[in-house]
């Protein structure tokens, strides 16, 4: 079983050219250079971490524009190998959006709905002179609609109690569900689903895991995080020995009944727990 670290931290993804000592003085820099970082979207941009992410480039001090180019990595690697390094930053600089910079900037946009591997090219340029491919791959995620029906918090220190929502399924990892935009737009609870099974008064289910996931909402000067007991007592018996009291129960019919520890998230790591006693429902339409 995969280990799903959910939402949590920006992912800085780097590739680095340029020689030793060119940058190291203030306007010394010779030849045109960008570097490419790639982070999380910012709770509150209304984006989805899983098809979205902010990307931000960094040029020298010879750099006058930049030229970015964002498609399937499968297309684009395949034209490199067809046609070579050089065609393909002819392409980027074609068909590419255009950024004017002025020297040594950060730059930054936003990239959305990418479902799929993607990957992101950046050239810089200065007259006839321009810079090497920097790429980085981002890969993303694509949901299909299993039902729609309405999550209910049972937390006092949240002030929704309910909320309409979709229960979806990872098109690439068939054990991955999410609810999607169930804490608020861009933030989805995920739902990892085992293959141990059981059964109860109301039907047979599979145990299920909740990852560590942040949700974008306040509480105080913290942030609200979710994960299920067994992760957040580092004994996963909680959530896999089905005689549990602390199981998720993911119901053939696509109910769902989540014992889920919330807890106050601070710098990526629990600043203390809220609540583990209340459980949270699914009910489909």
């Amino acid at each position: 079983m995969k280990k799903y670290l959910i939402g949590l931290l920006a992912l800085p993804m780097l590739f680095w050219s340029c020689d030793a000592d060119e940058g190291t003085e203030p306007g010394s820099d010779r030849t045109p250079n960008v570097v490419i970082y790639t982070y999380a979207p910012e709770d509150g941009s209304g984006l989805d971490a899983d098809n979205d992410v902010t990307v931000r480039f960094a040029t020298n001090s010879a750099t006058s524009e930049v030229y970015y180019l964002s498609e399937l990595e499968s297309t684009a690697q395949a034209e490199i190998e067809a046609n070579g390094e050089a065609a393909y930053i002819d392409k980027v600089i074609a068909n590419g959006q255009k950024i004017d910079v002025d020297g040594a900037q950060n730059v930054e946009v936003s990239l959305t709905g990418m479902t799929a591997n993607y990957l992101i090219t950046a050239v810089a340029v200065n007259g006839n002179n321009r810079s090497p491919r920097m790429s980085v791959v981002f890969e993303g995620v694509a949901w299909k609609d299993v039902t729609t029906g309405t999550f209910y918090f049972r937390q006092s220190f949240i002030d929704i109690q309910s909320v309409e929502t979709s229960l979806q399924v990872c098109e690439t990892e068939p054990t991955l569900y999410r609810l999607k935009n169930v804490f608020g737009s861009g933030h989805s609870l995920k739902i990892v689903k085992l293959d141990t099974t059981a059964e109860d008064a109301d039907g047979k289910f599979n145990l299920a895991r909740i990852p560590l996931q942040a949700t974008g909402l306040p509480y105080g000067r913290y942030e609200i995080a979710v994960e299920d007991i067994g992760y957040w007592q580092g004994n996963n018996a909680y959530c896999t020995d089905p005689t549990s009291w602390a199981i998720n129960q993911f119901y053939e019919d696509n109910n769902l009944y989540l014992q889920i520890c919330w807890g106050a998230l601070s710098g990526g790591a629990w600043a203390g727990y809220l609540d583990y006693q209340s459980p949270s429902y699914f009910i489909p339409d």
